[in-house]
């Protein structure tokens, strides 16, 4: 009977890790409230990583108080946000948004915003989403302009090619590049022309690289 007893047991524990569930550290309410509220940065960021290993309103409330928290420190807000994105779960959307709208987070650390336009690219019909990142291609920090580029090349929207099309000849390398490549995702034939003639005459190799790959991608 012990040894059924032992048998059952180590079953039991199988099927938990199975699961992703840690027994150890379980899924009591009380104790991820009061890891969240821990003085510590690091107690506050483990809790919210272990919290990837649940799919319930419960925890997807958890995270979206951490990335919604103000005075949260920016590492632990941002693991939330990128878990948010991860989810992709609708009710995340306004909570992302108004951190992605929020003029004062650049002078706090502009990574955020950059993760959340991440986080906000896995919404792929949601026409707030897309207008807001449109809006972002403009933004003053080059960080959440990349971001937001890139987020709308996995959105695939065609409507983004004209806006895009227009950043071909931006300065910045590193826009450059998120550019072509979200157009090659997005694959709208509009984009062809300008991407040839930037194959024709920029004098960048990488760039031409980047740029064969797109066309022949969209093609």
């Amino acid at each position: 009977m012990l040894r059924m007893k032992f048998i059952a047991l180590l079953i039991l524990v199988f099927c938990f890790q199975i699961a992703g569930l840690d027994i150890s550290w379980g899924y009591d309410l009380n104790k991820i409230q009061a890891a969240l509220n821990s003085k510590d940065w690091q107690v506050r960021l483990s809790t919210v990583e272990k919290l990837r290993e649940f799919n319930d309103k419960r925890s997807l409330q958890f995270l979206l108080e951490v990335a919604g928290a103000r005075g949260e420190y920016w590492p632990v807000k941002i693991k939330a946000i990128q878990l948010l994105g991860e989810r992709a779960d609708n009710e995340a959307i306004p909570v992302l948004l108004e951190i992605y709208n929020d003029i004062f987070l650049h002078s706090e650390c502009p990574s955020i915003k950059s993760y959340t336009a991440t986080a906000l690219g896995n919404f792929k019909n949601n026409e707030q989403v897309f207008k807001a990142l449109l809006a972002g291609i403009d933004d003053p920090e080059l960080l959440i302009r990349e971001s937001s580029i890139e987020a709308l090349g996995r959105i695939g929207n065609p409507k983004a090619t004209e806006h895009l099309i227009k950043l071909l000849d931006d300065k910045s390398f590193a826009i450059k590049h998120s550019v072509i490549k979200a157009l090659a995702n997005i694959g709208d034939k509009k984009a062809l022309p300008y991407l040839n003639k930037i194959l024709e005459s920029d004098p960048d190799p990488v760039i031409r690289d980047i740029v064969f790959s797109a066309i022949e991608k969209i093609n």
